[in-house]
């Protein structure tokens, strides 16, 4: 097993997350069905006094049926794999080029549980293309959820926090296909787990370094195991 020693994050709570995770149905935010969040999404990431765009990402296994690399992971071919990662490089720069034109930062905090599972062997390399094009990316291990006193449920997997305007915490199929996402719009709450990400973010390690050390060279063992 490759070294993680050095990526994980000290204890600390996180109460604007946990207020989202611990909300009751009859006070949570609106939850849009997934062809109704990428609207609400796409909206909300255009707004011009939007400025930063974070995503705390939990889930270990997703399913990503748009992704032609995704595909090829899937049915275990790791060189087609990571070949089809590089020819979607200039689609995915694309994304960077607005965002900068606009002055919009993205970042990402990345957690990982250790052993990292086949699929974050194959996201840590999409991410650290992410990183060349620009995305601030940071990741920590841990055996628990992040900064909670206690774990939360398993279904927490992704939050969105766009500027000050809105927060949506994603939900996944059991499949792992996302199925859509509660909205949040309370300025304190969104103020509340921006500090969180902020947090977390600063305890973090960048995403090169991590990948260099733990998900790089499981990455190359199984490029080289398949094509044995």
């Amino acid at each position: 097993m490759p070294d993680v020693t050095g990526s994980a994050v000290p204890d600390f709570e996180a109460p604007g997350i946990c207020t989202v995770i611990d909300a009751a149905p009859e006070v949570r935010g609106e939850f849009l069905p997934v062809e109704e969040y990428l609207a609400a999404f796409r909206e909300d990431y255009a707004r011009p006094e939007v400025k930063t765009f974070d995503k705390l990402e939990c889930g270990q296994v997703f399913k990503e049926p748009g992704s032609a690399s995704w595909g090829a992971f899937s049915r275990g071919d790791w060189p087609e794999a990571v070949r089809l990662l590089q020819d979607a490089v200039p689609a995915m720069g694309q994304q960077f080029t607005k965002a900068e034109e606009r002055g919009l930062t993205l970042r990402r905090v990345r957690y990982v549980e250790v052993p990292p599972s086949d699929y974050l062997v194959w996201e840590m390399a999409v991410l650290r293309e992410r990183v060349r094009l620009g995305e601030q990316v940071r990741v920590f291990v841990s055996q628990g959820r992040p900064g909670f006193s206690a774990p939360p449920p398993r279904w927490f997997s992704e939050l969105v926090i766009i500027g000050t305007v809105r927060l949506y915490e994603l939900r996944y199929k059991p499949d792992g296909v996302i199925a859509g996402a509660f909205r949040f719009s309370a300025p304190e709450l969104i103020d509340a787990c921006r500090a969180d990400f902020d947090r977390l973010y600063g305890a973090a390690e960048d995403l090169p370094s991590f990948h260099d050390r733990v998900t790089g060279p499981l990455l190359r063992d199984r490029c080289a195991g398949a094509s044995a």
